[in-house]
């Protein structure tokens, strides 16, 4: 009996344990250095704390519609044509903030440990950004920022 307990202790902490380096794991660029967009409804797979890396001296533009400021991007009142794939042109949306390299971002995400990123007319991923000034998006690519390792359980950055 008690080689049974301990055997299902240890593969209960086995398991555990797995799970726990999954939710710590990092998003990681594609070959063009995109980070991509999740699948819709996607759970369990959010990244929380973000770094400018950008080397653009003018710094990384934070773009939002005019239509969509008021809202918030995780909130109730969100619409769906906000994160219809490839139906916006985020690039040309009017710039709300500018971050300096060393910077670092909260990106918006949702209740439900989803990562939340819409793609652009061009199937260019973006990421939202919460600031002071609300939302806004900015081009989740490696050449503009990179994921900070943190904590799975309280979302606090490690790095």
């Amino acid at each position: 009996m008690k080689a049974e307990i301990r055997i299902v202790f240890l593969a209960a902490a086995w398991i555990l344990g797995m799970g726990a380096n999954l939710a710590s794991a990092i998003p990681v660029a594609n070959k063009q250095g995109d980070y991509p967009v999740p699948p819709a409804r996607q759970r369990g797979n959010r990244q929380v704390n973000w770094l400018v890396v950008d080397s653009d001296s003018k710094g990384l533009n934070c773009r939002m519609a005019q239509r969509f400021r008021s809202i918030s991007v995780d909130g109730l009142d969100a619409p769906a044509e906000l994160f219809e794939r490839n139906k916006h042109n985020v690039s040309q949306w009017p710039v709300v903030t500018v971050f300096r390299r060393g910077q670092r971002l909260e990106a918006v995400t949702g209740n439900n440990a989803n990562q939340i990123m819409i793609s652009d007319n061009q199937g260019q991923p973006w990421l939202p950004i919460s600031t002071d000034k609300g939302n806004c998006f900015v081009r989740a690519n490696s050449r503009f920022i990179k994921p900070i390792r943190e904590n799975p359980t309280t979302l606090k950055p490690l790095e």
